[in-house]
């Protein structure tokens, strides 16, 4: 009869704790479901960085070294046309953020990715001292951020 008992009280411990825990792990798939129903304007507006006046002077810096590296192109100083396309492309909007890749829009780590081989082309297309093919790979660097600021910078 002891037996019984104690089994009894098990059962009356237990049911209720394995409840808890699927109502818990219920909540955990809605939450999971809300955040993959976020538009991309929401993941922009509330958590595309850590810190907006750090990621705008980051991106104010890229914006630099890209008006340097026109100005280095009309010039056709090939020296400098390699040096601002290096820093460009060792520079990363996807760094700005503050934010892990895993918390960020898998396209704008894309146009991250694309940002940095088409710098990297700017470079070797420099060291070839090639103006046609630097011209092309200059003019898909800017479409790389064109598609991306047209996707993601705040209109004002």
């Amino acid at each position: 009869m002891k037996g019984f008992w104690i089994i009894v009280v098990l059962i009356m411990v237990l049911v209720p704790l394995f409840m808890f825990s699927v109502d818990k792990g219920k909540k955990k798939i809605e939450k999971r479901d809300e955040e993959a129903r976020m538009t991309v304007p929401d993941i922009v507006d509330n958590t595309f960085y850590e810190s907006a006046s750090k990621f705008r002077m980051h991106m104010k810096s890229l914006d630099e070294y890209d008006d340097a590296l026109a100005e280095s192109i009309e010039s056709q100083d090939w020296d400098d046309i390699c040096k601002y396309a290096m820093l460009l492309k060792n520079t990363s909007p996807l760094l700005f953020t503050g934010k892990k890749k895993v918390e960020l829009p898998k396209d704008f780590i894309m146009f991250d990715t694309f940002f940095h081989f088409q710098s990297l082309a700017v470079v070797e297309a420099a060291e070839s001292r090639e103006m046609v093919s630097l011209n092309i790979e200059y003019e898909k660097l800017q479409q790389t951020c064109d598609n991306c600021h047209e996707k993601y910078k705040k209109k004002e």
